[in-house]
């Protein structure tokens, strides 16, 4: 099966980090000094020699993903240890356009040892063509069982066999706001009160919500996203599960559902600028209007990686008392304390004392206790202690996620380009004319069965 026809859309994060990082293929230089503390490097030193048998195994281990600029820096931070005790070398090699790369290395016969994507399907697909090593032979069992959620393990697992482990993570579902402004509810039991207010508010002459949909050629995906985690959260996994995977329908009532919720958020009166403003709205700016000098909306809704934009446009915001986030309430009594993920998995193409040593740092609390502490993600180890978190907007995601009672990636991560293109573009047709929703499920039905 040819990669190019599997699913290369990125999930938001995903296409977020390699937005930002503007790189193309291209490999970049170690970082001068690491993140983390002295002891946090010299346990991770540890942790690496451990991970290589307490061998220095030298030789190279080559690895292909979608990190650039300052995101890849830091995560050769995270690597460097295990450089320097094992001896090995870690060549990676960054490239916006994942998939098309791959296909030509692997077209080639010179595929890279370990793969990193934000596309799960991209992992999916070679795991179909059995071409990625099953980690269950890599890492050892209990290391798995005590360091990742059984639902992380779940999504990396095809056929009995482990494909993917997570390596960065971001979390979905929060409600960014400013303390300073906003009157409403911080911990509010359900969506639908949360919406309350929000229609209070609209009633009142204030606009609650700011959205921005527009993302060059991925736009709508702001809306495709939060409209698959309504749909994770309102129907519940099982459901959510097969409609990704393509056994239930676009059509169906849950999916049309989830649409509608969405459609509340951003009716006439309850978003910033009305439809056109949040059709040609740049994501990375819709939450700009939260803090002019009279505010223009209230909540914005993004991932964990949207603080770190936010602060960079407003640097004089104090975190906790100028921006603040809360995740997104229960969309269903039924189904509980689900969270949203999005982030880099990772494969093993070529199995060697060097690619099999790397995956087994990468898995280790060490190695995830140097993710936390790059303050650009959270590390998807749940044993990685709460203070290797500086960053507070991540030290607060890290609570929120590890008390969930379940994590699920978006279902888009998943599925074929050319639905998740006509999902992306859904987001848009559904803002501008949220009366032909009907026509718009059956388009996207129709995508998927082209």
């Amino acid at each position: 099966m040819n990669l190019r026809h599997r699913g290369t859309a990125l999930v938001a994060a995903g296409a977020v980090v390699t937005a930002l990082a503007a790189c193309s293929t291209s490999e970049s230089t170690r970082p001068e000094e690491p993140a983390a503390d002295d002891a946090a490097v010299a346990a991770a030193e540890d942790a690496a020699l451990a991970a290589a048998g307490g061998e220095q195994l030298g030789g190279s281990v080559t690895m292909l993903g979608v990190l650039g600029g300052e995101e890849l820096d830091a995560f050769l931070s995270v690597v460097a240890p295990f450089e320097e005790v094992t001896g090995v070398e870690v060549r990676y090699e960054g490239t916006r356009d994942f998939a098309a790369v791959l296909q030509t290395r692997i077209d080639g016969g010179n595929p890279p040892d370990l793969v990193a994507t934000p596309a799960i399907g991209e992992m999916a697909a070679l795991a179909e063509q059995g071409a990625l090593v099953d980690l269950n032979d890599i890492v050892d069992a209990d290391v798995l069982a005590a360091n990742y959620p059984a639902s992380m393990l779940e999504t990396g697992t095809a056929g009995g066999a482990l494909f993917g482990l997570y390596n960065t993570v971001n979390l979905g579902g929060l409600i960014w706001y400013d303390p300073q402004r906003y009157d409403g509810p911080t911990e509010p039991e359900s969506w639908d009160e949360l919406q309350a207010w929000a229609r209070e508010k609209a009633a009142a002459g204030e606009t609650p919500w700011c959205v921005g949909l527009e993302s060059g050629a991925a736009s709508g995906w702001p809306a495709a996203d939060f409209i698959d985690e309504i749909l994770l959260r309102q129907a519940g996994p099982e459901f959510h599960r097969a409609w990704r995977d393509g056994t239930e329908p676009w059509t169906s009532p849950q999916v049309r559902l989830a649409y509608e919720t969405y459609g509340e958020m951003i009716a006439d009166g309850m978003v910033y600028g009305g439809t056109t403003t949040v059709l040609s709205t740049d994501f990375s700016q819709a939450a700009n209007p939260m803090f002019a000098p009279e505010p223009g909306c209230y909540l914005h809704q993004q991932a964990t990686f949207m603080g770190g934009i936010i602060t960079d446009a407003f640097p004089d915001l104090e975190p906790g008392e100028d921006l603040d986030f809360f995740p997104a309430p229960d969309f269903s009594p039924e189904h509980p304390g689900i969270r949203s993920i999005s982030g880099e998995i990772l494969g093993m193409i070529n199995e060697t004392p060097q690619s099999a040593a790397l995956t087994r740092y990468l898995a280790s609390t060490e190695a995830g206790t140097l993710i936390a502490a790059t303050g650009r993600w959270l590390s998807p180890n749940v044993t990685v202690p709460a203070e290797a978190y500086e960053d507070p907007f991540l030290r607060r995601a890290n609570e929120v996620l590890t008390s969930a009672e379940a994590t699920y990636p978006l279902g888009n991560s998943l599925m074929p380009q050319s639905e998740v293109d006509a999902f992306w573009q859904s987001g848009l047709t559904f803002a501008q004319n949220p009366g032909e929703l009907d026509a718009i499920l059956q388009g996207i039905e129709d995508a998927q069965a082209r």
